[in-house]
């Protein structure tokens, strides 16, 4: 890693890049079999849906920043947005990763799928209506709607620079495995 900022180094739009890949080739890329797979609830019928995510990015060498979690070891409400992004974030890296090895040399096909990979976490992860913007005070608009008792940030999108950071983590920590 360099010194520099790869959040600046990023193109806005851009996540996955050919070159993140590069270095991946001996990672094994475990399926997830936890709870809640499809949701962006942090606990179901059956209890957590979070721990068992936490623990499944942990096998991969993801680690959850302790800082996001409360006293109880649970993800604090007003973080949940950057847990949830970097567990769909780690399963577009590993699904890409899948098809790269599928695809060989072609690179061509590669290139497109790659394209899609980032439109779908632009227009799936962006924040588009301003729940993570931080107002003058440090407060969040999504901790207003959650004070009302109101939908805060239901999809638990981020904003591009927590979205750029979340994938540079994650790249880097598999990239260490």
């Amino acid at each position: 890693m360099t010194d520099r900022d790869p959040i600046l180094e990023t193109s806005e739009g851009i996540y996955l890049t050919s070159e993140d890949f590069e270095g991946l080739e001996a990672l094994e890329l475990k399926p997830y079999s936890g709870e809640g797979r499809m949701s962006y609830a942090s606990k179901g019928k059956e209890g957590s849906y979070d721990i068992p995510k936490m623990e499944y990015l942990a096998s991969l060498g993801i680690e959850t920043n302790p800082e996001w979690l409360t006293e109880q070891g649970e993800i604090k409400s007003e973080l949940r947005a950057l847990f949830v992004t970097m567990f769909i974030v780690t399963g577009n890296i590993l699904v890409t990763e899948d098809i790269r090895r599928t695809l060989g040399e072609d690179t061509k096909t590669f290139k497109e799928v790659l394209e899609e990979r980032n439109r779908q976490l632009k227009e799936s992860r962006l924040d588009k209506y301003g729940y993570r913007r931080v107002l003058p005070d440090g407060s969040r608009v999504e901790d207003h709607f959650e004070s009302m008792s109101l939908s805060a940030n239901p999809e638990k999108r981020v904003s591009e620079e927590e979205l750029q950071g979340i994938v540079r983590y994650v790249f880097s920590r598999l990239k260490q495995q």
